[in-house]
């Protein structure tokens, strides 16, 4: 849901070291470092987050402390951001100069917030001294596309007149997203001018070097007594039990220097809420707490909703990565998608429309390339980080296959089908002609651009990939999940050609897959550890670490039947289960960490795979343990959300989960896992094309007595399921089915469901 953190993430620009105290190397370490750009290995500067609140809507979001105040020179990324920039860098207040304590802070609605604040003991402007918790703050805001407006109302509980001086204070540096997480330095060249002041509006313009005006504009009601230094300042009397209000907006804007005084283009809304909820499967269970953690999921995903309403797209994760994502889309698409495939379908043309078409070694282009990340700030405009857009993943190619073909499998939709052939075509010559560099039949990766990801699978920090002795990986590395993908995907690519009337090419890829599935057995298993090593080097040598990639196998239905209860077993034993999920990375390794980014933390996608994965392999008794941990941790989180990801400490050391301290907090694929849970429980297996919902062997745990699954679509049918526990079974009633579909009961998970041929091709 991934880029860098100062923990040591590498989701962007450049991995960053884990250690947070280790000094950074010099800069003769980094011969081909581009100018402007920190050491690789230097953490990034912002810090905790995890009592931030967010507001968002669109693509503009405000970050603030508890108090909602974004803190002058704060290093933890709070500010108003747009497009990768920070269009607020300060948005304070204070009374008689000193905080307000705050009592009550809240952002449930997601684009509507508000903090409950009051006086610490303060003196009046008149020498009186006011009693700390006689004088109230209500501050509810409300944020739109391009604008935030604000309500301050001060309510006064003494008996007797108070008079306050009330500050706001505003900055705006128009930072890129990469200059605030600390990763860029003194590469942009643009032209801040100096603020405007009128008597109620405040205003910030930066000219920056891509040729882009970038304003903010402040505007009070009613005019403030004094507005300079970028400060209003109003001196409010409150008789006793009396009450004022001051209003805040904020605008932002962002257009072509040739026109900066011309009127901007309003943004049209992305869908609403109940919109976005209504079009889905419903979904009610007997658990309160799990009806909350699964609709806390369900609507971070409409708040990472981004871009243009006619090309939306979830955003990855706020703050660090509220942008496209290759990877992150595709996998939020398909953990969601039995719950609504609207965002596999946006993902899969969005992600077409960037798909790479030169070979540019400067972004890690190649044609047929599925895209990594694109970012939309001034350094991307200028080509300071390479992300406009950056291909630097190695994964998201053959997951983009898979997701295409689950899409029809859920859908049913051939003309989408046939209108991505060619893009089909074009991502499996890249998987043969690029992506495996040497002819082995594996894909592997190792980084062309001076400014580009070391590491290019989903762990994609500098030290993810390490041997058992704490040694660095050596590129060209083959990761093991990787080839479990590209298996999966042939797999899926053959079912495809098939259904497409080109028996000859599925054939082909069946029997291609057939031999990478034998491959990756040979190469990467390891009978001392019942597992997959996570990688092989470039020098072909195994990296005998176990970690959780091996897992992601199991849900591509790689690892051969005879090993498939053996490695499940293994990812539970105590070194990789802590007993709120499952570690990325062995206790046992020597780079391990509880709180290094991809080096013993718990991520809850990473677990959502895995889940599914011991479904596939008939492990249910793992799979209801998996869920009932990450369940009992989703519990400790802030309104019930489960974050990117969380620290890797024993459930015995500690009676919580270890919140990670700058995890983006919503994040798509982590919200998304719930869905995947929730299916690896009741055996969920459409086939749209076959007009069939396959069930396969419902499980579900004691704390779930009943589940209701309401409007499940499947091709041009539907279906509402009522699942009941009974003793140790699982009851399965089809309560309704409408359309053209039928309800079949099986014990067998047949990922490899085939599709007969389309009669309207020839």
């Amino acid at each position: 849901m991934n880029g860098p953190h100062d923990d040591g993430s590498a989701r962007g620009l450049a991995s960053l070291a884990v250690d947070l105290d280790a000094p950074a190397p010099s800069p003769a370490s980094q011969p081909n470092q581009p100018a402007g750009i920190v050491s690789l290995d230097a953490p990034p500067s912002a810090r905790d987050i995890r009592d931030a609140t967010l507001l968002k809507e669109g693509d503009l979001f405000l970050l603030t402390d508890a108090e909602g105040n974004v803190p002058r020179k704060n290093r933890e990324g709070y500010g108003l951001y747009l497009g990768d920039t920070r269009f607020l860098s300060s948005y304070e207040l204070a009374i008689q100069g000193l905080r307000p304590t705050i009592l009550l802070s809240s952002d449930h609605a997601h684009f509507l917030g508000a903090q409950v604040l009051t006086n610490p003991n303060l003196v009046t402007p008149e020498g009186q001294a006011v009693h700390e918790q006689t004088i109230q703050i209500r501050r509810y805001r409300l944020v739109r596309p391009t604008e935030v407006s604000e309500s301050l109302t001060f309510q006064n509980y003494n008996r007797f007149p108070v008079t306050l001086d009330v500050e706001l204070h505003f900055e705006a540096d128009f930072s890129d997203m990469f200059e605030v997480r600390g990763i860029v330095k003194g590469a942009r060249k643009g032209k801040p001018h100096v603020p405007e002041h009128m008597p109620s509006v405040l205003r910030f313009r930066y000219d920056g070097a891509d040729g882009l005006a970038r304003r903010t504009e402040v505007r009070f009601d009613p005019t403030p007594d004094r507005l300079a230094s970028c400060t209003a300042s109003y001196r409010i009397e409150l008789r006793p039990g009396g009450s004022t209000c001051i209003t805040i907006g904020v605008s932002v804007d962002t257009s072509p220097m040739t026109n900066t005084n011309g009127p901007s283009m309003p943004r049209r809304a992305l869908t609403g809420y109940k919109q976005w909820l209504a079009g889905q499967v419903g979904v009610e269970t007997s658990n309160s707490l799990f009806n909350a953690v699964f609709a806390k999921a369900r609507n971070d995903l409409r708040v990472l909703l981004s871009g243009d309403p006619d090309a939306p797209f979830i955003a990855a994760g706020i703050p660090w990565y509220a942008c496209l994502f290759g990877r992150d889309t595709i996998i939020t698409a398909l953990l969601y998608l039995w719950i609504s495939a609207e965002p596999a379908r946006q993902a899969l043309r969005l992600l077409n429309h960037h798909q790479g078409s030169r070979d540019d070694p400067a972004r890690d282009e190649e044609p047929g390339k599925v895209m990594h990340e694109l970012r939309r700030g001034e350094l991307a405009h200028l080509g300071v980080v390479p992300f406009s857009p950056y291909y630097g993943t190695v994964d998201a190619t053959p997951l983009w296959i898979i997701l295409l073909a689950e899409y029809y499998r859920a859908t049913g939709d051939l003309d989408l089908v046939r209108e991505f052939r060619p893009n089909l075509d074009a991502a499996l010559l890249w998987m043969d002609r690029y992506g495996d560099r040497d002819g082995d039949g594996f894909l592997e990766y190792a980084c062309r651009s001076d400014a580009g990801l070391v590491n290019q699978g989903w762990k994609d920090s500098t030290d993810a990939i390490t041997h058992p002795d704490g040694t660095l990986a050596k590129p060209p590395i083959a990761l093991v999940e990787v080839q479990a993908y590209a298996y999966a995907s042939r797999r899926a690519a053959a079912r495809i050609y098939r259904v497409l009337g080109d028996p000859a090419r599925a054939a082909s890829e069946e029997l291609r897959a057939a031999a990478l599935r034998d491959a990756i057995d040979a190469a990467f298993w390891m009978p001392a550890e019942n597992a997959y090593a996570i990688a092989l080097d470039g020098d072909k040598r195994q990296v005998a670490t176990v970690s959780s990639n091996a897992g992601h196998a199991l849900w591509a239905g790689a690892v051969p039947h005879a090993r498939g209860e053996l490695m499940a077993r293994r990812l539970m034993e105590e070194d990789l289960f802590s007993g709120w999920g499952i570690r990325t990375l062995s206790t046992r390794a020597a780079r391990y960490n509880p709180t290094g980014y991809h080096l013993g933390t718990v991520w809850p996608h990473d677990n959502a795979l895995i889940a599914l994965g011991f479904k596939r392999y008939r492990q249910e008794p793992l799979a209801l343990e998996l869920v009932t941990a990450l369940f009992e941790a989703a519990q400790h989180f802030p309104a019930y959300r489960m974050p990117e990801l969380f620290c890797g400490f024993a459930r015995s050391a500690f009676a919580v989960p270890v919140r990670y301290p700058v995890a983006c907090s919503p994040q798509a694929w982590a919200a998304a896992s719930w869905a995947a849970l929730l299916a690896s429980l009741l055996g969920l297996s459409p086939n749209a094309p076959g007009s069939e919902l396959r069930i396969v062997r419902p499980t579900l745990p004691r704390w779930l007595h009943w589940v209701e699954v309401k409007r499940l679509s499947v091709g041009r049918g539907e279906v509402d399921l009522r699942y009941q526990r009974v003793e140790e079974h699982t009851a399965v009633d089809v309560a309704a089915m409408r359309g053209d579909v039928r309800v079949t009961f099986v014990d067998t998970w047949e990922e490899d469901t085939t599709y007969p041929p389309n009669p309207a091709n020839p």
